[in-house]
């Protein structure tokens, strides 16, 4: 449905909690669903616009869902082992993120959705 029916257009999709109760203030999400949207029509710099962390994450996440289908379907995937620095890593980095997009200045207009 993402990819047939423009999420920037107003009405087809519920708008984002959070940005509906702080007024208009983006969560680390704002934007993926327009984002995902430009990129399934191959414009990466667009999706980029909407979200940046979102085109980021994207290759990782399908990735990881195809390890798991495989893994359901007992494939023998085999996987790298993650540092754990990395996944305590994570959180902070998307709540930077999170901070940054909705602070005034040249940094935070970027990343607004």
């Amino acid at each position: 449905m993402v990819y047939l029916v423009d999420p920037a257009e107003p009405g087809h999709y519920p708008t984002c909690p959070f940005k509906w109760a702080t007024g208009g203030l983006d969560c680390p999400g704002c934007g993926s669903m327009r984002g995902l949207h430009q990129a399934l029509h191959g414009h990466l710099g667009a999706a980029a616009d909407y979200n940046l962390f979102f085109v980021i994450a994207a290759p990782l996440l399908l990735l990881g869902w195809f390890v798991a289908v495989g893994r359901l379907l007992g494939l023998p995937i085999r996987t790298p082992r993650m540092p754990v620095a990395i996944y305590r890593a994570l959180p902070v980095l998307v709540v930077a993120y999170w901070i940054v997009r909705n602070t005034p200045g040249p940094v935070g207009d970027w990343l607004h959705s």
